[in-house]
Parts: C-alpha cells; sequence; structure tokens
C-alpha cells in the first residue's frame, strides 16, 4: 500500500489546480517499532536499549512510547 492511505507516514498532496492529485511521503508516523535489546556474553536478551522503527530505521529512545 502506497500513497494518501497508507498510514505508515505522512503524505503531501504537491498537486497543481486542475492537475491529477500526487503525492509525496513525509514524516514516518513509526507504526512498525520493535525493542533493541542488550545482549549479553551467552546471548541471552537484557533490557530494552532503544526502538527501531522498521519503516524508515530510524533508531528511537529506549523511553520511547507509539
Amino acid at each position: 500500500m502506497n500513497g494518501p492511505d497508507d498510514p505508515r507516514c505522512e503524505w503531501v498532496e504537491i498537486s497543481e489546480f486542475g492537475s491529477p492529485s500526487q503525492w509525496i511521503k513525509g514524516r514516518c508516523n513509526h507504526l512498525d517499532v520493535v525493542p533493541v535489546c542488550e545482549k549479553d556474553l551467552l546471548g541471552d536478551d537484557g533490557p530494552v536499549v532503544a526502538h527501531l522503527c522498521r519503516t524508515c530505521d530510524q533508531q528511537l529512545p529506549k523511553e520511547w512510547t507509539p
């Protein structure tokens, strides 16, 4: 899904008057985020140290909430 119906990003209309609608992708809404955990020497998950948006690959702080 792409365009103004895709909720993952904000969409900006750039059409000129009388032209068909054209949209460009704006800021990511960070809807698909996963926690990044510290690993110990045995490979076990430790505390959350950050979050990663899988849509735009931006690293978000560990305190981030949707």
